[in-house]
């Protein structure tokens, strides 16, 4: 007679998602099919995925999940929190498999082991999380994943892991266990997690796409803090640091988020939303480790501390330009690693809601704070929709920051994410660009922020579509005064 809790049995079958086989079959292959075809590019080493029920998030599930049919994946890890229950240490399921509506998958018992072996005091082989007794309601955010894998690459072997603490110390082990799989053609990651909960349709954005732009810039530890001070949410933060760390030691690797969405977008309702967004971790560089001299600083996240001495030195910059006193240098010494990196950024000021002058320089040319200092003279005084900001504006101004990551070329508007990403358009001396920030405010979709990207740089709106024109994206952490 089978030992039952040796199979972990579907347990959100008919609330998450269908529990009839045909039906779910029908409804995944609705939500890849609503998926636009993308050009072939390098080999997924990790999905970043939601765990919402399908009617909210199965659309934007199918965006990651399009792009690894196909590949020869025999292997999946697949990582989520534990929302039911806390542990302090990593759960590495110990049964033989895990079943949905569309059959059993088979654990991958020799990859399990290996990686429980890599840690194991903090990696631990164990049924918590996985199975529970009793009163308590079983762990939905790692099944959910397993019927679009399914129904993507048909017979493959699972490890299940569920992670009872996100603790940085957590993150750590499990990412540095992952990473010698990770560079295995066979051998794919999933992180489960949904971002931004319960805040209103503009909020819940704004932290999104603090998650997005850390994510695309590979920036575990700053994922790590940006949680940790409530910049963003994502109730699957651990599984996404672990992911990244994994990829950590690879070269030619990046992160592009395909599709972001909320809660929002399927009811309705803006008052009360949860975000989503999906991602996928790529190599180009055929998947070998990197040599130290060729790994590069990625871009970290601001700190509080950092975020509030390049708002204070942009405010002494617009005072002295205004001809209020003379001490915009004044706490010049302050500075960290952050802070002397070179980065490009966007000084925005705004009175009562309204623009009054934004500069910005795209390229990384200066380091971060003098950029932010030079951008700041500029927003009050060579602006030139804007006469130079007067002395009895200065108090009524609001300063906000935008510090932006290196600019990707991309070809196709299926790879904008509205809310994440700013714009340049190039076509011979002509160049525009707009700030993630516009779009989302303007409520703009893809096309017409290309459209007015176009405009801004002297060119037809559908200029977008001429080969002959060039599309870039960036990200951007934006911060401030009132923020």
């Amino acid at each position: 007679m089978e030992n039952t809790t040796r199979i972990r049995r579907p347990a959100v079958a008919g609330s998450f998602y269908p529990r009839n086989s045909q039906t779910l079959r029908k409804d995944i292959e609705s939500y890849l099919a609503g998926v636009p075809p993308a050009a072939s590019e390098g080999r997924p080493l990790v999905l970043i995925e939601p765990h919402a029920g399908y009617m909210y998030s199965g659309q934007v599930a199918a965006h990651g999940y399009k792009r690894i049919g196909g590949r020869g994946i025999k292997s999946v890890a697949v990582i989520s929190p534990s929302h039911m229950e806390h542990f302090p240490f990593v759960s590495v399921f110990s049964g033989d498999a895990y079943e949905t509506p569309l059959g059993r998958i088979a654990i991958d018992k020799e990859a399990a082991d290996s990686i429980v072996a890599a840690a194991p005091g903090p990696i631990r082989s164990s049924e918590r999380g996985h199975v529970h007794t009793g009163s308590h309601r079983q762990e939905h955010a790692l099944e959910v994943q397993l019927p679009f894998l399914q129904s993507v690459l048909g017979d493959f072997r699972l490890i299940p892991i569920v992670m009872g603490d996100q603790s940085w110390e957590l993150c750590e082990a499990l990412g540095k266990a992952l990473a010698p799989r990770v560079t295995r053609e066979d051998f794919l990651v999933v992180a489960s997690s949904d971002l931004s909960h319960f805040h209103e349709e503009e909020t819940a954005r704004s932290m999104d796409r603090v998650f997005c732009g850390l994510i695309e810039t590979l920036d575990a530890r700053g994922l790590h803090e940006a949680v940790r001070r409530n910049k963003c949410e994502a109730c699957g933060a651990g599984p996404v640091i672990a992911s990244l760390i994994a990829c950590a030691p690879i070269a030619g690797v990046s992160c592009r988020v395909l599709f972001a969405a909320t809660s929002g977008d399927v009811t309705g309702e803006r008052d009360s939303v949860v975000g989503y967004a999906a991602a996928v971790v790529q190599t180009h560089g055929g998947g070998k480790e990197r040599r130290m001299d060729e790994d590069k600083t990625r871009d970290a996240a601001l700190t509080d501390e950092e975020e509030s001495f390049l708002l204070g030195l942009a405010r002494r910059c617009v005072e002295v330009s205004a001809g209020i006193g003379r001490t915009e240098e004044a706490s010049a010494d302050v500075t960290t690693a952050t802070l002397r990196e070179k980065r490009g950024a966007f000084v925005t000021l705004k009175i009562g809601g309204r623009l009054r002058g934004c500069i910005g320089m795209v390229e990384a040319r200066k380091p971060l704070k003098e950029t932010v200092a030079e951008m700041a003279r500029a927003a009050a005084t060579s602006d030139p929709r804007f006469m130079p900001v007067a002395e009895d504006e200065v108090d009524s101004l609001d300063i906000e920051i935008s510090v932006l990551t290196p600019l990707r070329r991309i070809r196709s508007r299926d790879e904008i994410v509205v809310g994440t990403h700013g714009l340049v358009v190039e076509r011979g001396p002509h160049r525009g660009l707009l700030l993630p920030q516009v779009a989302t405010e303007a409520g703009w979709d893809a096309e017409t922020f290309l459209g007015y990207t176009c405009e801004k740089a002297g060119l037809p709106r559908n200029a977008w579509r001429d080969p002959d024109t060039k599309l870039f994206v960036f990200s951007a952490q934006v911060f401030g005064e009132r923020s």
